[in-house]
């Protein structure tokens, strides 16, 4: 990406999805956007597993301006620990409204990647700060 101000297209994309159709319509855009829009990075994921997943995630954030995040990984898992969310602070330095759902399209987006991708995913925190766990879901491979 690279470019802050897509942020806030996401922002306004998300809100008039939200407002025009409902959540229902705008999870499933998002999870729409893992499993199609980033089907390369899933087959990646797939592929390669959590060194890979993490080396993703290092590259994808180092493109990202203002972004301060710590990738992790083991055998079984890859942790973004996000202190400074490059989205939320870009929204906020503007002067932007975030809509209160923003960061569940992490949930949603990556939540899909890693399904399809043989993981799964959870986010705690958000709204400038969070941390994110990828894990092998060894029910998916059962």
């Amino acid at each position: 990406m690279s470019a802050p101000d897509f942020y806030f297209a996401v922002n306004s994309t998300a809100r008039h999805i939200h407002d025009e159709y409902g959540m229902d319509v705008l999870v499933d855009y998002w999870r729409s956007l893992g499993k199609e829009y980033y089907s390369k990075r899933v087959t990646d994921w797939r592929d390669g597993g959590p060194l890979a997943i993490a080396e993703d995630w290092g590259q994808y954030f180092l493109q990202e301006p203002g972004a301060v995040v710590e990738v992790t990984a083991d055998v079984d898992s890859v942790g973004l620990d996000v202190r400074v969310c490059p989205a939320i602070k870009h929204l906020r330095d503007s002067g932007r409204e975030i809509v209160p759902y923003f960061c569940e399209h992490c949930d949603h987006t990556c939540g899909s990647m890693a399904e399809h991708a043989g993981y799964k995913f959870s986010r705690s925190g958000g709204m400038g700060s969070c941390h994110q766990v990828i894990f092998r879901d060894h029910a998916a491979k059962g």
